[in-house]
Parts: C-alpha cells; structure tokens; sequence
C-alpha cells in the first residue's frame, strides 16, 4: 500500500499522503461511485482520472467507514460528503501523489513537490513584507520557503471556500520559524466584512530518490 503518511495535525482530524502505484481498475473495482461522481470523473483524462480516483480512496480510509462516504462539491467545487454534514474535507494532488485531510470542522489542505519554477511564480502570490521575509534567508531555505507560502495559501483558499481571492491582497502569513523539516504559523483571509485567521501547520517530506514535498494543513481559529 503506497501510504506515505497519516498524521493528526489538529484534534479531531486526520492528514494522509498516498503516492499513486494503482492503476484505474483497482480503484474502480474497489470503490463504488455515485452517480454524482461518475459526471465529475467522466471528463478527466489520464494522471487527472488516477488522482481524482486515489484521493477520494484516501479520504475513504480515513474515515475508518466500512461503506464508502459519496461526496459532492458545491457551486464553488469544494468537496463535501453527501450524507454526513457533520464532516468535512479538503483534498489536493501532485505529480502523481495526493493528500486527503478529514475535521469534524472547516479546514484546507494542499501540497505540492518541490520544482524549480517556483521562485519565479512567487510574485503572483507574495506580498511584499512577505517577499521581504523570504529574501532574508539563504536561498535554499528561499526556495522551501516558496513552497510553504504557495501551500499556506492555496489550504486558506480552500478553506475559505468561495473563490475569488487575490493571493497577495486578501492573504497574509505571519512570520514564522521553520527549521528545515516543519513548522506552523498563523495566516489571514480579509476580503470585505470576511476577516478570518487561520493555524497552518506545515511539513517537508522526501520521497525515494531526490524528491521531496511540502504539505501544509490549516484550520479557522475563534
């Protein structure tokens, strides 16, 4: 079984990292869909089709239900199970590995391996005090640090669930440690009257060979 990780970043909800070796059939004999599900998956193709598919048996696992939980999304996409409002979800995928975080509240998760183009996407989600605290670092830690705010970010988004957010106008981390492997921090959404903060925690993970990958959960606090 390709688990790379479980982990309980908050009370109550449970992280996962599975790294896709599965083909479509295992999946699809393993994992019965609504028929809500079968549109959605109908016009994905290819790696898109085995990760939509790989997330989803993922979250199944983490709910520890025998019988699978359907999900839905709303009109902004973001995922939610059919029959247990009680529970929500947050999922993400790259490059052929997928995260899964499941909370008895709102919360999002993403990650993301490590690639050399970052750096050069970072203005498009950077302001500038958080420009300014990157480039106080080595550039070896610049480059993990991307990864974290780029992650930090797109979790808020997902949690905040409504699309439309400028990721430099409406987003903020505050500075934080990070000490090469985790860490956590505090981030804002503030978008007209919605002014919500959030706890991120954050972690590096190396997979086999020179790979590794940044995954960062985060959650509303009062």
């Amino acid at each position: 079984m390709p688990l790379l990780l479980i982990t309980h970043p908050f009370p109550g909800a449970s992280f996962g990292l599975w790294q896709i070796a599965e083909t479509e059939a295992f999946f699809r004999e393993e994992m019965p869909l609504s028929d809500v599900e079968e549109a959605e998956l109908g016009p994905l193709k290819n790696i898109r089709r085995q990760e939509w598919l790989a997330s989803r048996w993922l979250l199944h696992k983490l709910t520890g239900h025998f019988q699978r939980l359907p999900l839905a999304k709303d009109a902004f996409s973001k995922p939610f199970f059919l029959d247990h409002p009680d529970l929500y979800c947050s999922l993400s995928h790259s490059h052929g590995i997928v995260g899964a975080l499941l909370a008895r509240q709102n919360v999002g998760c993403d990650i993301q391996m490590l690639v050399g183009k970052m750096p050069r996407l970072a203005p498009r989600f950077l302001n500038k005090k958080e420009d300014a605290f990157v480039r106080r670092h080595p550039a070896q830690v610049q480059f993990n640090l991307f990864h974290i705010f780029w992650t930090a970010k797109e979790s808020m988004y997902k949690a905040y669930g409504l699309k439309e957010l400028d990721f430099r106008a409406h987003m903020h981390l505050e500075p934080f440690r990070w000490n090469g492997d985790a860490g956590d921090a505090n981030g804002w959404v503030k978008k007209g009257d919605f002014n919500q903060r959030y706890r991120l925690l954050f972690e590096k993970i190396r997979l086999p060979g020179e790979d590794a990958l940044i995954w960062t959960c985060c959650i509303p606090e009062p």
